[in-house]
């Protein structure tokens, strides 16, 4: 069970914001309305957040993941080739094409870069400060993040720049085993924790803890009843062939 800290306090005004299943997050459509840049950590080979995001405020992206290279694209083209998947195949060739034209637009950057160090070391980095520079002019930043694992490596570097950022969609992982940082966060960041949701890519860990979790943090967002509604209408399963997880609070 999560501690009453991780339960949104109410039902707040949400637009889901990605792909059916896997990839999707439910944010507040004003905090996109009102950020001036969106910055993204981890992408693969799904944009599908942040080309929604651009449709409802044309602002800068700057994304981040260095896996996705054209040998991560051509791997997955010989994948599906030997395995004869050629619609698979078809579709993942366009979803190239279409990667590739997104982030080469002036106001959309892709950087082959992770952040901040550890991990593995063949892999480059960038400092969180780094990122943070290059869109300084911007006052209000919204985070997407999904760096499996990383991301408790750079919530003290969120919470640095708090009273700058709009909103956060951050994917947690190993929930049960960082339980307490996620709450410290929770409690320090100044921002409403307008959603949570259980990947069930993953399953259950310690005390019945969902062991992947989707928070969304929000400012100032719009509150539609003070009766939180879990799961939320809009809400999906990642994996649509694997059973919901369901998500306790303690009293």
């Amino acid at each position: 069970m999560l501690p009453k800290k991780l339960k949104p306090a109410g039902l707040y005004d949400l637009l889901r914001l990605g792909k059916n299943n896997d990839g999707g997050y439910l944010v507040c459509k004003n905090n996109i309305e009102q950020s001036d840049c969106l910055v993204s950590f981890g992408i693969s080979n799904d944009f599908s957040f942040e080309k929604q995001f651009k449709k409802f405020n044309s602002v800068k992206i700057f994304a981040y993941d260095p896996t996705v290279t054209n040998n991560f694209f051509l791997k997955e083209f010989i994948m599906l080739f030997l395995k004869c998947n050629f619609i698979s195949l078809f579709k993942s060739i366009k979803n190239f094409f279409d990667f590739k034209k997104f982030f080469n637009m002036n106001d959309n950057k892709l950087f082959l870069k992770k952040i901040g160090k550890g991990g593995s070391v063949y892999l480059e980095h960038i400092p969180f400060n780094e990122i943070i520079k290059s869109c300084e002019e911007n006052k209000n930043i919204f985070f997407k993040i999904d760096i499996e694992g990383s991301e408790y490596r750079i919530l003290d570097e969120l919470l640095k720049i708090k009273d700058k950022i709009s909103g956060i969609a951050i994917e947690f992982h190993d929930v049960d085993l960082h339980l307490g940082k996620i709450v410290n966060f929770t409690n320090q960041i100044d921002l409403t924790l307008v959603h949570i949701h259980a990947n069930n890519w993953m399953d259950y860990g310690i005390d019945n803890i969902p062991t992947c979790l989707e928070i969304s943090y929000s400012k100032n967002p719009t509150l539609i009843s003070k009766y939180p509604k879990l799961p939320h209408e809009l809400d999906q399963k990642n994996n649509p062939n694997f059973r919901d997880l369901l998500i306790k609070f303690k009293d």
